[in-house]
C-alpha cells in the first residue's frame, strides 16, 4: 500500500468524518438515512483491525486488549458514569432501566438487551442516554473474538495458502449479507438491526479487504493516476452520501441499501489508502482533528441530546449549541485520556481529577440504582393486557355497530323494495268502495284497476247508508282496506254520521272523494273539517283534478264520461299510491333519524396511552361510546379523524380529548380543532403542563376544559413505577371527573 511519509491516510479520515458526521445529523433527525453510516463504521472497524494486527511481529493478547481498553472501553465508561451523575442532578429525570441497561453497556450486550426490551432506534425517542450504545456493544463482542479470528485465519494463511483466509472471509461476508437480506423481509426489523448475527456482514467485509491489501495490495490498478483516483474516490463517496439521504428506515431498498453501503465503504477504503499525496494542509488538519475524535462524537452525541430535551429553546438555535457542545466535550475527553502526550500536564491532571471524580459519582449511583425489571415486566404485563382488553371490547363495538348498520341497511333495503312493488301492492289491495251513481258509472274502471276489491254504489245515494254497510261488512269479516267513499252529490249528511261512519272503520285507512262541480261548497268544506280530526282520513280532490275538464263529465256536470272514468278511477289509485308511498318514505326517515340520533347521542373518546391505560374504568359508564385510541395521534392525524367524520355523518355530539404530554399541539391547532367541531362540544382533559394556560384561557361556548393536572399535581399516587401510567387510584379519579362533567 502506499502512503505518505508520515503514514498518514487523510482519506481514511475524510471517510470516517463524512459517517460521523450522518450519525449525528441522524440523530437530530436532519439526515433520514444517516443510519447506514454505522455499516461504514463496521467495516473500518474489521479493515483496520485486520490492518494493525498485521502490523505486530508477534501479536500480544494482554496488548491487544489493553490498548482495546484504553481506546474503546475507558471513554465508554467516563461517559456512562458521567451521564448518570449528571442524570442524578436531575430529579426531573425518572429513568427506570438506568440499572439493567447500564449493566448491559458494561457487559457488552446493549444491542441484545435493547432488542429484548423491545426498543426501536428508529422512532429516534430520547427515554435514555443510551439508545445509540448497542453499536459498542456489537464493537465490543467483535473485539473479544478478534484475536482468536485472526490468529486462526493467519495460521491457514501460513500453513496451507494465503488465498484461504479470504476465501473463507469473503465467504463469511456474502452468506452474512443473504442472511441479513434473508432476516430483513421475515423477521423484526429491529431483531434484523441490533442482532450482532445480522450486522457482522459489514464487518466481515473490512476483514476481508483488510487480509487483501496485506496479503497482496489493493484492489486499484496501477494504471490509474492519482488524479483519476482521487475522481472515483469523489463519485464513490457522493454515492455513499446520497445513500444518506435518501434511504429511510422504511424505505423498501432498507437492506440492499445497508448491504451497498458496506460495499461502497469497501471500495473507498480501497481507494482511499491508494491515494499519493505530500503536503497535509490546514483543512487536511481539520479533518484529521475532527477525524480523530469521532469516537468521542458518537458516545457523548445522544447523551447531550437527551439532557437538552429540557432546554426549550428554538431548534435552529438549539441544534448548533448542542453540535459545539458535543465537539467541545470530545475534545476535551479525547486530550485528557492522551495520556502518551505530555503537554499541558496541568490541565489534564485538573481535568483528569474531574472526570474521576464525577465518574466516581456516577458508579456510586448505577451500584445504589435500584433493578426494577421486575415491577417494569409487571408494567408492562399490565398494560399488554389492557391494551388487549382495549382491542376485545373495540372489536366488538365495531362488530356491533357494524350489525346495527347492516340492520338499518337491510331494513332501508326492505322498505326501497316495497317501495319498487308499490304499484302491485295497491293494486291488490282488498279496497272496499261505497258510493253513489257517480262511483256506480266508474264501477268496470275501478275493478279493473282493483281487482281483488269491493265496490257499493247506487243511484241517489247519501252518506247516512255508508255506515250501516260498513257495519254489515265488518260483521262478515269481508271490510278491507283502504275504504273508498263517494258522497255528497246527493247532499250532506250531519257530522255525527260522519263521525259514526270514521269510528266503524276503526283506523283503517279512508279516502273520501269530494264533489266536483259543487254549487254548495259547503259539502267539501265541511269534509275538509272531518279530515283535519282524523289522522286517517284522506281527501281525493276530484273537485280541483276535474277543474277545467269539462270533457269528464256529462251534461249535468256531475256525472262521468268515459274520459272522466277513467280520470276518476287514476286520481283514486293515485291518492291510495301516494298516500303508502308517503309512508314508506317516512319510514326510512324514521329509522335513519333514530340511527342517526343513536349514534350523535354517544361520545368518541380521542387519546394516546393515557386512555388506554383508563379504558378498562371507563368501560362500566360509557361501554356503548366510541374510543379512538392512538399512540402515533398528532395534529393532522386526529383532524382527519374527526373531518371523515363529520363528512360521514356519523361524529357525536360530545368529543373528549385525553391526552398525555406526547401528543404535541400547539394552541393555534387546538383552536383550529375547536373551530372545527364548532357545531359539538369539546371536552379536554388537560393532564401536562403543555399548553395548559393557554387552553384555560380559552373562552368558547363549544369548549370545556376538565383540569385533571392539577390533581395530578396534587397527588403522586395517582401515578404507576414509571411515573407516566396512572396508578388505578389515578384511573378511578379520571373516571369519576368526566362521569361529573360529561352528565
Amino acid at each position: 500500500m502506499q502512503n505518505c511519509s508520515k503514514n498518514y491516510y487523510k482519506y481514511l479520515d475524510i471517510i470516517r468524518l463524512i459517517s460521523c458526521i450522518a450519525v449525528l445529523l441522524y440523530h437530530f433527525n436532519f439526515l433520514k438515512g444517516g443510519y447506514l453510516a454505522v455499516c461504514t463504521f463496521f467495516v473500518l472497524t474489521g479493515y483496520l483491525s485486520c490492518i494493525s494486527a498485521f502490523k505486530k511481529d508477534k501479536f500480544s493478547f494482554k496488548e491487544y486488549y489493553i490498548n482495546k481498553f484504553k481506546k474503546l472501553y475507558l471513554p465508554l465508561l467516563i461517559v456512562v458514569f458521567i451521564t448518570i451523575a449528571i442524570v442524578s442532578f436531575l430529579p426531573n429525570i425518572l429513568w427506570l432501566n438506568l440499572k439493567v441497561e447500564t449493566t448491559s453497556i458494561l457487559l457488552g450486550y446493549n444491542n441484545f438487551w435493547q432488542l429484548s426490551a423491545n426498543l426501536d432506534y428508529f422512532a429516534r425517542h430520547i427515554n435514555s442516554p443510551f439508545m445509540h450504545l448497542w453499536y459498542i456493544g456489537i464493537l465490543l463482542q467483535f473485539d473479544l473474538i478478534f484475536p482468536f479470528i485472526h490468529l486462526f485465519l493467519k495460521k491457514i494463511g501460513n500453513k496451507i495458502h494465503k488465498i484461504v483466509p479470504l476465501i473463507i472471509t469473503i465467504t463469511l461476508s456474502i452468506i452474512g449479507s443473504i442472511y441479513f437480506y434473508y432476516s430483513s423481509i421475515n423477521k423484526d426489523i429491529m431483531i434484523t438491526y441490533y442482532d450482532t448475527f445480522t450486522r457482522i456482514f459489514s464487518i466481515f467485509y473490512g476483514l476481508s479487504l483488510g487480509f487483501i491489501h496485506n496479503y497482496y495490495k489493493t484492489l486499484v490498478s496501477n494504471k490509474i493516476n492519482n488524479t483519476w483516483k482521487k475522481i472515483i474516490f469523489s463519485i464513490y463517496l457522493l454515492l455513499l452520501i446520497l445513500l444518506f439521504i435518501f434511504i429511510d428506515s422504511n424505505s423498501k431498498f432498507f437492506a440492499i441499501a445497508m448491504i451497498v453501503t458496506s460495499i461502497i465503504s469497501c471500495r473507498l477504503i480501497d481507494y482511499a489508502t491508494s491515494i499519493n499525496y505530500s503536503d497535509i494542509t490546514l483543512i487536511d488538519k481539520i479533518v484529521k482533528s475532527l477525524s480523530g475524535i469521532s469516537y468521542e462524537i458518537y458516545l457523548i452525541q445522544y447523551p447531550v441530546i437527551f439532557f437538552f430535551q429540557l432546554v426549550k429553546l428554538n431548534a435552529y438555535i438549539k441544534v448548533p449549541i448542542m453540535i459545539l457542545i458535543i465537539i467541545l466535550i470530545s475534545y476535551l475527553l479525547h486530550f485528557t485520556l492522551n495520556f502518551k502526550n505530555k503537554k499541558h500536564i496541568i490541565l489534564k491532571s485538573i481535568l483528569c481529577f474531574i472526570i474521576i471524580a464525577l465518574s466516581i459519582y456516577g458508579a456510586y449511583k448505577y451500584y445504589l440504582a435500584k433493578d426494577y425489571t421486575k415491577e417494569m415486566n409487571l408494567l408492562a404485563e399490565q398494560l399488554s393486557q389492557n391494551e388487549k382488553e382495549f382491542q376485545e371490547k373495540q372489536a366488538q363495538f365495531e362488530s356491533q355497530y357494524k350489525q346495527k348498520e347492516e340492520d338499518l341497511k337491510n331494513a332501508l333495503n326492505s322498505l326501497e323494495k316495497s317501495e319498487q312493488e308499490l304499484k302491485e301492492l295497491v293494486t291488490n289491495l282488498q279496497v272496499v268502495g261505497v258510493g253513489d251513481s257517480v262511483m256506480l258509472g266508474a264501477l268496470n274502471n275501478l275493478y279493473k284497476e282493483f281487482p281483488n276489491g269491493y265496490f257499493d254504489a247506487k243511484k241517489s245515494r247519501t252518506a247516512w247508508v255508508v255506515n250501516d254497510i260498513l257495519k254489515e261488512l265488518n260483521k262478515k269479516n269481508i271490510l278491507g282496506e283502504p275504504i273508498i267513499i263517494n258522497m255528497g252529490a246527493n247532499g250532506d249528511c250531519p257530522d255525527y254520521v260522519k263521525e259514526m261512519i270514521m269510528k266503524t272503520a276503526k283506523g283503517r285507512k279512508v279516502f273520501w272523494v269530494n264533489v266536483a262541480n259543487n254549487l254548495n261548497s259547503y259539502v267539501n268544506k265541511n269534509l275538509e273539517k272531518l279530515a283535519s280530526k282524523y289522522d286517517n282520513l284522506y281527501i281525493i280532490d276530484w273537485n280541483t283534478i276535474s277543474s277545467g275538464h269539462s270533457e269528464y263529465f256529462i251534461a249535468d256536470k256531475i256525472h262521468l264520461s268515459e274520459a272522466g272514468r277513467k280520470a276518476y278511477t287514476t286520481a283514486i289509485y293515485d291518492s291510495i299510491y301516494n298516500v303508502y308511498l308517503n309512508e314508506f318514505e317516512t319510514k326510512k326517515e324514521e329509522l335513519i333519524k333514530e340511527h342517526e340520533k343513536e349514534t350523535k347521542n354517544k361520545i368518541s373518546f380521542y387519546g394516546n396511552n393515557i386512555l388506554l391505560n383508563a379504558y378498562s374504568y371507563l368501560q362500566e359508564d360509557y361501554s356503548q361510546d366510541k374510543f379512538i385510541i392512538d399512540n402515533n395521534f398528532n395534529y393532522e392525524s386526529l383532524k382527519t379523524k374527526i373531518t371523515n367524520s363529520i363528512k360521514n355523518n356519523t361524529l357525536t355530539n360530545k368529543l373528549v380529548f385525553v391526552f398525555d404530554d406526547n401528543f404535541n399541539i400547539s394552541i393555534n391547532e387546538y383552536l383550529e380543532l375547536i373551530e372545527l367541531c364548532k357545531n359539538y362540544k369539546i371536552y379536554v382533559v388537560l393532564t401536562s403542563k403543555n399548553n395548559y394556560d393557554e387552553l384555560l384561557s380559552i373562552n368558547k361556548d363549544n369548549l370545556i376544559i376538565i383540569d385533571f393536572y392539577k390533581e395530578l399535581q396534587n397527588n403522586s399516587d395517582y401515578f404507576m413505577l414509571d411515573q407516566i401510567h396512572l396508578s388505578e387510584l389515578g384511573n378511578n379519579a379520571l373516571k369519576e371527573l368526566l362521569k361529573s362533567n360529561l352528565k
